[in-house]
């Protein structure tokens, strides 16, 4: 009989250090160094640099300030503490540890003693990771994970709403088609689906009529700004089978409601090296060539490059099996697994910033089986986090969304 061992334990110094660590800073984007991480953000931090132009001037043996006025550039992290809190049953945990396990030994009949808690600590990590992930981009409004009541707008939210930004919208004919009827099957109507294909990605804007997502809740969402992988119908129709960001339940779409007008708009294997192209010309070259710029894209994007990439090599040798390389004429394309559809957005890493707070008052991580106090044999792990998402310079930002 395996015999375990569970600490009533309030994780603390290097431990806290590391879990916490593993959680705010390991989400994807952060560990591909697309962020600048500032630490110990216990309070609202200014984030404040000073630019100017460069004027060329006469040659003179006085000194002579050219004369322009500095501008003075302020942004803020705001931090906000958030907690994740989950209760499991004694013998559930048990049988999940037991599952995961190997059993060494001659006989592989030897079970060692295993603390318990980090087992469970290490069971969320992961979903931790992810939850993080699409807050810092998305904001708390699209992350279906969060729950808490303080605002949290995320980086692409906050940068669509930023003056002086450089955005560009995807209402060209290459790029979007005019919707007819969206009927409460969710099947879209248009004049041809010639550059549509199955599995591609749509974002539905300009919306008519009252047709609502139900899939997760009876009153429904309006399904404007709403993205969906579709599957083609006839030559004049496709149906929205999954909303693009529904990543854990995979549940198919349902609706209510009918719509009479709407725009779909796509990146997709059709336009995608046209997608691309525009967006390089117009981007600064002030911008473009510095060694942390990148271009990120959503997963589908990426896909729909690859494939394109596949196509154009038609005559190759391995054409469509080798690895696609992930770059636009030397600038590196940065695939963003959980992103919001239908968007590329142009960024500095060092001008983009995520604040935490590792060992602050507000981090904490504990696990308890409480057994001993309670008398439930249940074990309860809570996790507290605290974090903040900013940008510095609105003008170094392109921006490319539906």
């Amino acid at each position: 009989m395996a015999q375990f061992t569970f600490t009533n334990n309030t994780y603390a110094g290097e431990a806290l250090a590391g879990f916490m660590a593993s959680t705010l800073l390991e989400a994807d984007s952060v560990k591909r160094g697309l962020l600048t991480v500032i630490n110990d953000v216990k309070s609202r931090k200014i984030i404040l640099d000073v630019d100017d132009n460069v004027v060329l001037q006469d040659p003179s043996g006085i000194f002579t300030d050219q004369g322009t006025t500095a501008l003075q550039n302020e942004s803020y992290l705001d931090p906000v503490v958030y907690e994740f809190m989950k209760q499991e049953q004694w013998d559930n945990l048990i049988q999940s540890w037991e599952a995961q396990s190997l059993k060494p030994g001659a006989f592989m009949d030897y079970e060692g003693v295993v603390d318990l808690s980090d087992f469970m600590v290490q069971r969320y990590l992961t979903k931790l990771q992810i939850a993080n992930e699409r807050l810092y981009w998305l904001g708390k409004g699209s992350t279906t994970e969060a729950s808490f009541t303080a605002p949290f707008t995320g980086l692409l939210p906050t940068i669509s709403a930023a003056s002086g930004v450089y955005k560009v919208g995807l209402g060209k004919p290459a790029t979007s088609m005019a919707a007819t009827a969206i009927d409460n099957t969710g099947l879209v109507t248009v004049s041809d689906t010639s550059t549509l294909a199955d599995g591609d990605v749509v974002t539905i804007t300009n919306v008519t009529g009252s047709i609502k997502d139900t899939t997760n809740s009876t009153g429904g969402i309006a399904i404007q700004g709403q993205s969906y992988f579709i599957q083609i119908a006839s030559a004049t129709s496709f149906k929205l089978v999954r909303n693009y960001n529904e990543i854990n339940t995979r549940k198919p779409a349902t609706f209510t409601g009918t719509a009479t007008a709407a725009t779909i708009s796509y990146i997709n294997v059709s336009n995608v090296l046209s997608v691309l192209g525009s967006v390089y010309a117009q981007l600064d070259p002030a911008d473009r060539i510095q060694d942390d710029f990148n271009l990120q894209i959503p997963l589908h994007v990426g896909y729909a490059y690859a494939q394109a990439q596949a196509n154009k090599a038609l005559n190759v040798i391995n054409a469509f099996t080798d690895l696609k390389k992930m770059d636009y004429l030397g600038i590196p394309l940065q695939i963003m697994n959980y992103w919001q559809a239908n968007t590329i957005l142009g960024a500095r890493s060092s001008n983009l910033f995520l604040g935490v707070d590792l060992l602050g008052d507000a981090s904490e991580l504990s696990t308890v089986y409480m057994k001993p106090y309670t008398n439930d044999d249940v074990v309860r792990m809570k996790a507290r986090m605290k974090a903040a998402v900013n940008f510095k310079f609105a003008n170094e930002l392109f921006y490319l969304s539906a």
